[in-house]
């Protein structure tokens, strides 16, 4: 997923999301309701397909880093004793929270390729942001700059990507000593409504925020992504369960952080939605439709990768199509399991071809990606709860899945 939009001026790029009325987009579908509640599923058995904005700003594009604005100077500290995670003091939490956001340049023989965003996430000096900002800086001519909010630069290396996800890992070549990590929230705590704030570095105008609202969470979103070859520009599909903004996201906010009313990392800004195809070359900006992916699954990959270059996700063990059911009249969507790989969690759990898969963990499926996108969310360690439709009659299924 592009980053919120990372921009591109490479050929073979990341392009703008698909809107309604273009190639690529399902139209609108309910939101997910938070944990410990009762869950509705996307609606109208829609998912998103959304082409990157690549958050990378081509050729000749100016780096952000010349028009940021020092408006915060000189003021005194604010008293945010009266703050909360619901009514949050954004002055406050911008303070805060920009020390962390860095402004990413990619470039390959001498000639920049792009522009993103990323968050310091330890105190090693590894930055997470999006596998599509870095990846054509995976290749022999290929190099990173990092721009931190008091200006400096520094060079950076990847650490690890992993373009099904669209997390990677760069590390610092120098650990900043003015900057720290994000402190890390609960994802998975999220409500349809909660605060959030969006920073980066959108069309290269660093060290920007802005703000809004969670719009809807468990949203299927799928797009592609450049993949494991860098060199090749071969492209592989990224399927994530994300959290819906309409805080702003743009070209260039690829990769950086999404926090909530108390500062805290919630999410990886990734894409965006836009209402018709960009130009030739052309970005789209926003329209108060960005996904971020949660930072639950962000650290989860994020720390293989920082062990040993590689990720692994939670594993199910079926293939998938399409499929939809009737009951009492009403027609929806439903996950359709075509087959089932022998000593597979799913094997184990006795699912079986045909099953209609129609909810996660109490989440409703309506489709296969919206199956894959749950399925990814999932924790390895406990068991999950499958329902699933067999000749007409609703079963749950448990099982716990692995990683692979």
């Amino acid at each position: 997923m592009p980053g919120a939009p990372g921009m591109q001026g490479a050929p073979g790029g990341p392009g703008t999301p698909a809107g309604p009325g273009t190639p690529g987009w399902s139209g609108p579908y309910g939101g997910e309701a938070p944990p410990r509640r009762e869950k509705r599923g996307p609606g109208w058995g829609a998912t998103i397909a959304i082409a990157l904005i690549a958050a990378l700003l081509g050729g000749g594009a100016a780096f952000g880093g010349s028009y940021a604005l020092s408006a915060l100077g000189g003021e005194d500290s604010r008293k945010v004793a009266d703050q909360t995670i619901e009514t949050p003091d954004w002055t406050e939490v911008a303070k805060q929270t920009s020390q962390s956001v860095v402004s990413i340049q990619v470039g390959t023989n001498g000639q920049v390729q792009g522009l993103g965003s990323g968050s310091i996430y330890d105190d090693q000096g590894h930055v997470i942001t999006n596998n599509h900002v870095v990846a054509p800086a995976d290749t022999p001519s290929g190099e990173i700059a990092v721009t931190m909010k008091n200006g400096g630069t520094m060079k950076a290396e990847i650490v690890g990507r992993d373009p099904s996800t669209d997390i990677a890992v760069i590390k610092l070549d120098q650990v900043p000593k003015d900057a720290g990590p994000l402190p890390v929230g609960d994802s998975k705590k999220m409500k349809v409504g909660d605060p959030v704030m969006a920073l980066g570095n959108p069309l290269g105008l660093a060290d920007s925020v802005t703000t809004g609202i969670v719009s809807a969470l468990d949203r299927p979103v799928s797009t592609e992504n450049i993949g494991e070859d860098a060199t090749s520009q071969e492209k592989e599909m990224t399927i994530t369960n994300a959290i819906q903004t309409d805080a702003a996201i743009n070209p260039g906010n690829s990769g950086g952080p999404l926090v909530d009313g108390d500062g805290s990392f919630i999410g990886v800004n990734t894409a965006a939605a836009s209402l018709s195809q960009a130009g030739e070359g052309g970005q789209s900006g926003s329209i108060g439709i960005g996904f971020a992916i949660p930072a639950s699954q962000a650290v989860m990959i994020a720390d293989q990768l920082i062990s040993s270059g590689k990720a692994l996700h939670p594993f199910l063990g079926i293939t998938l199509t399409d499929g939809q059911i009737n009951s009492g009249g009403t027609t929806r969507g439903s996950a359709k399991v075509q087959s089932v790989q022998s000593g597979s969690p799913a094997d184990k759990a006795g699912f079986k071809d045909g099953d209609d898969i129609v909810s996660v963990a109490g989440t409703k499926v309506n489709n296969a990606i919206a199956l894959r996108a749950l399925v990814r969310a999932q924790p390895t360690n406990s068991s999950v709860d499958f329902t699933v439709i067999r000749g007409g009659q609703e079963q749950t299924l448990k099982t716990t899945l692995e990683l692979k």
